[in-house]
């Protein structure tokens, strides 16, 4: 059975960071997927991830923003690539809107710089939201999305230049361990590690089981891309990417507006970020009519005039953990394995930050990074007995 000194597992966007984290540090690690290349059958994919400071999730998220903003930067620094574009990112919903008024605090919090929004000053700022709602506003200017694409290329390319090995496809049929080393089984053989990194979005609950304790759950989850009625006010020269808060609806409409050098498909990126539909990862994703004919009522309703027609459409798995929060940890009575899963929707923006921690996590047992509120002992209440 092969010994290697750290073996991450899953390469989509927190495991590509993870690689490239490790190696970094000097330490012989393999990279392994599935996939025998970059796909869109996971979660990090779709061309676009918006990323924000003021977060309406939690203000605790805040520093590690700071991070991955950092992280990205460095990242773009050191292999001469593009992943963060700057757009500014507006929120928008009712006078009282919880999203809204929860950024505001996060920002006020950590001292995020933004602007708040009556629905006078958003008619004239940004008339693609002059609705007869009365919506009002929070704009974060220094806001923006990030390609997870090329970011998933970029963290691979500082991996292999840091020495790390990648072998895909390659299937893994168990994983297990204890607190001194792991063993991954694949249809190729055993591996040995002293330090396993599981970050195996949606199948990361069929691949740890009980030993994870905690439910992640996989939801299917739409994007569709419209055309314009006008190009250049959907681009980001003039349009900021969107949340719009659906207040009773429990979640929110998002959208990216179309960018330099934006890769297939082209226009304007709408997403639903709230409840969805439980699957299996491994099934078909396929998004239904009658998905992109909610979508494309729905924002006539919401931003009428503002698109003509859908173009695209792909789906996207969301990992769901049940407050909705990361789950960042080194398993309990297996030291030598460490998760990183459950992103629910709002993760990919992280992923230089998490690489990180995971490093952290996997050579040194702990973290300095104010990461311990999305470790697993927050569950703990909630198990019987």
């Amino acid at each position: 059975m092969k010994q290697i000194d750290a073996i991450v597992l899953g390469l989509g966007g927190m495991g590509a960071s993870a690689l490239a984290a490790i190696a970094g540090r000097g330490i012989d690690v393999l990279g392994i997927d599935q996939e025998p290349a970059a796909h869109a059958r996971g979660s990090s994919h779709g061309g676009s991830r918006i990323i924000r400071r003021a977060y309406f999730e939690h203000p605790d998220y805040v520093p590690l923003l700071e991070a991955a903003f950092e992280g990205w930067r460095r990242l773009e620094r050191t292999t001469d690539s593009t992943c963060f574009q700057r757009t500014g990112v507006l929120l928008v919903g009712a006078s009282r809107s919880p999203i809204i008024e929860a950024s505001r605090s996060s920002a006020e919090t950590h001292g995020v710089p933004v602007e708040l929004l009556g629905s006078d000053q958003m008619r004239i700022r940004f008339p693609q939201f002059a609705s007869d709602r009365g919506w009002s506003g929070l704009f974060e200017p220094d806001a923006g999305i990030v390609d997870p694409e090329a970011g998933i290329r970029a963290h691979l390319e500082a991996a292999r230049r840091a020495g790390a090995s990648i072998r895909r496809p390659l299937k893994v049929l168990s994983v297990d361990g204890d607190d001194r080393e792991a063993v991954v089984r694949t249809d190729q053989g055993a591996l040995r590690t002293n330090r396993l990194v599981v970050a195996a979005g949606a199948w990361t609950a069929s691949l740890l089981g009980d030993r994870l304790r905690v439910p992640l759950v996989p939801h299917r989850k739409a994007m569709v891309w419209f055309e314009p009625v006008d190009a250049r006010s959907c681009s980001s020269a003039e349009m900021p990417a969107w949340l719009i808060d659906e207040g009773d609806a429990g979640g929110c409409y998002y959208g990216v507006p179309t960018w330099p050098g934006q890769p297939s498909p082209a226009g304007v990126k709408i997403g639903w970020h709230g409840s969805g539909t439980v699957v299996d990862p491994d099934a078909s994703h396929e998004v239904g009519s009658e998905v992109i004919e909610r979508f494309t009522a729905d924002l006539e309703d919401r931003l009428p005039g503002v698109f003509k027609r859908p173009v695209a459409a792909q789906a996207c798995l969301y990992t769901m953990s049940p407050d909705e929060h990361f789950v960042i940890d080194r398993l309990p009575g297996r030291g030598s394995m460490i998760v990183v899963a459950g992103f629910s929707g709002h993760g990919y923006k992280f992923a230089p930050v998490v690489g990180e921690i995971a490093a952290d996590l996997a050579i040194d047992g702990a973290t300095g990074r104010p990461a311990a509120f999305l470790g697993l002992n927050r569950f703990e209440a909630d198990r019987p007995g």
